[in-house]
C-alpha cells in the first residue's frame, strides 16, 4: 500500500467516480420496506467495529445490541489531538487491534501507537509507541496471535513492514521496507508473500518473495517478474500463489505451486490486475483495470479452477471494488450509480457521488441489487486499496446474510447501514460512524 496521511481528507465522490462512467445495469424490483421489528427476529452475526462520530472505536451487532465503546480520549487533550483509526478484527473474532496517534496543534504527529484488545475492550495493551513509526494498516496473523502493520517512517520515503505479538508490550520487530508495499499471509501463520518496489532489483526495483518468520526471518525471492497488480493472493490451503505479469499493458494472471511447479495462466487482459482467491479456494476473482487511479475501474471476472472450467465476466462495468462471502458463494461488488430514485434514508445531494453495491452467484451467474447509496469518507478509502483489505478485513458477516457498509446519512453525516446479501430488503440505518468492519466470528 502507498502511505496516506490519517488526516487527509477523503478525495470528494464527485472526482472519484468521474462523468466518463458507463452504467450497463438497470435496476430492476422493488426492495421490501424495512420494518423496525425485523433485527428483533435476526441471529446475530458477529460483531461491526467501527469508529463513531466522537472518534473513538466501537463495536456493535447488527441488531443494534452489544454496543460497547473500546476507547473513550478521542479529540482533543491535554497532550494534543487525539486520533483513532485503522480498526481490525483478529480472525478468531476475539480481540481486535486500533491505531492512536496524538497531534500537536500542526497536526505533526508526537507520538504513535498500536493497541491490541479484547472485543468487551478488556486488556487493553500498547504494543508499540513513538514518533519513528506511523502504523496505517493492520493486518492479524491467520492464527490470531500477531498482527503485521504497515507504517511511514520518520525522514524517510519507505514504508516499513513489521510485526507485533498481540497483547505483548515492547515485541515488534520490523521486517521488510519498500514502497508501494502488499502481502497476504500463508494460512499457518508462518510466512508471508509481498509484493514490494525496494528500488534495488533492476530499473523498477518490483520483487515478489517470500517472507518465512520461523525460525528467524528469512526472505526467498520468488523468481517471476511482476506485473500491473498490488496484493498477491496464497491460495486458502497455503499451497498455492496467484499474482500478475504485464507485457506491453497486457497483464497476465498466474497460477502456480508455492515451489514453482504447475503453473498455469488462468486469463490475459489488458491493464493492471487486482485479484482473490474465494475462501474455498475454487475460484479466483479479478478486477481487469484500464484506470488505476484514483481508483481501480474495470472489468470483474470469476475464474473455476477446475480442469476444463472458464471464465464468467460480470456484464456490469465499471467495477470499483469486490469481496467474497464467508461461504465463497457470493461475490459483492460495487459500481458507480448515478442516484436518481435514491432511498430518502440517504443523502440526496447533485454534489456527492453514489454507487451500486451489487451480488454474483458464482454457481448460477445471477447478480441483483443489495444496495444503491453515496459513500462515506471511510469507504472512499478503502477503494484504491481494496484487494489488501479484503485479506484483513471484510463488509460480510460471519453468515454470509448480511453486508455492512457506511454511507452519507439523510443528514450528511457518516453512518454505518446493514444490508440483507440477498437484496430483499432495504438496507436500514445501524448508528453514525464510518470505516466499518464485521467480526469473522
Amino acid at each position: 500500500m502507498r502511505n496516506r496521511s490519517i488526516l487527509r481528507a477523503a478525495v470528494p465522490g464527485a472526482l472519484v467516480l468521474s462523468a466518463a462512467i458507463l452504467f450497463s445495469c438497470d435496476v430492476r424490483g422493488a426492495q421490501a420496506a424495512q420494518s423496525p421489528l425485523l433485527r428483533f427476529f435476526e441471529r446475530r452475526a458477529g460483531l461491526i467495529l467501527y469508529i463513531a462520530p466522537d472518534g473513538n472505536v466501537h463495536v456493535i451487532d447488527q441488531k443494534g445490541g452489544a454496543a460497547c465503546a473500546l476507547t473513550s480520549d478521542a479529540g482533543v487533550q491535554a497532550g494534543g489531538l487525539v486520533v483513532y483509526a485503522s480498526p481490525a478484527w483478529s480472525p478468531d473474532g476475539k480481540l481486535v487491534a486500533f491505531t492512536r496517534m496524538t497531534l500537536d496543534a500542526a497536526s505533526a504527529v508526537k507520538d504513535a501507537a498500536l493497541f491490541t484488545a479484547g472485543r468487551d475492550g478488556t486488556n487493553l495493551t500498547r504494543l508499540l509507541s513513538g514518533s519513528r513509526l506511523r502504523p496505517f494498516y493492520l493486518y492479524w496473523s491467520p492464527d490470531s496471535r500477531n498482527v503485521s502493520l504497515l507504517s511511514s517512517v520518520q525522514g524517510a520515503t519507505d514504508l516499513e513492514l513489521g510485526l507485533a505479538p498481540a497483547g505483548v508490550e515492547g515485541g515488534y520487530r520490523g521486517l521488510d521496507q519498500g514502497a508501494p508495499y502488499y502481502w497476504d499471509w500463508r494460512a499457518d501463520s508462518r510466512s508471508i508473500l509481498v509484493h514490494v518496489n525496494t528500488g534495488q532489483l533492476g530499473e523498477s526495483g518490483e520483487r515478489l518473495a517470500l517472507l518465512n518468520l520461523e525460525p528467524q526471518l528469512d526472505r526467498a525471492q520468488v523468481k517471476v517478474d511482476p506485473g500491473v497488480f498490488q496484493a498477491p493472493s496464497f491460495s486458502p490451503d497455503g499451497k498455492s500463489i496467484a499474482y500478475a505479469s504485464t507485457t506491453q499493458a497486457v497483464s497476465t494472471l498466474h497460477l502456480r505451486a508455492l515451489d514453482g511447479s504447475g503453473e498455469r495462466e488462468l486469463a490475459t487482459e489488458a491493464g493492471g490486475a487486482f485479484l482473490e482467491f474465494s475462501p474455498g479456494g475454487t475460484r479466483i476473482a479479478y478486477l481487469a483495470a484500464l484506470r488505476l487511479q484514483p481508483v481501480p475501474q474495470g472489468t470483474l471476472s470469476v475464474v473455476d479452477l477446475a480442469p476444463g472450467s472458464k471464465k464468467v465476466t460480470i456484464k456490469e462495468a465499471p467495477v470499483l471494488e469486490f469481496f467474497w462471502s464467508p461461504d465463497g458463494r457470493t461475490l459483492a461488488y460495487v459500481v458507480p450509480d448515478r442516484g436518481d430514485g435514491i432511498d430518502h434514508a440517504f443523502a440526496q445531494s447533485d454534489s456527492v457521488a453514489y454507487v451500486r453495491l451489487m451480488g454474483f452467484d458464482a454457481a448460477s451467474g445471477k447478480t441483483w441489487v443489495i444496495a444503491r447509496f453515496p459513500p462515506s469518507r471511510g469507504f472512499f478509502s478503502v477503494l484504491p486499496y481494496f484487494d489488501q483489505y479484503e485479506r484483513s478485513s471484510t463488509m460480510w458477516s460471519p453468515d454470509s446474510r448480511f453486508i455492512d457498509f457506511t454511507a452519507l446519512a439523510a443528514d450528511g453525516s457518516s453512518a454505518l447501514f446493514v444490508a440483507r446479501a440477498d437484496g430483499s430488503v432495504r438496507p436500514r440505518f445501524l448508528t453514525p460512524g464510518d470505516f466499518a468492519f464485521w467480526s469473522s466470528r
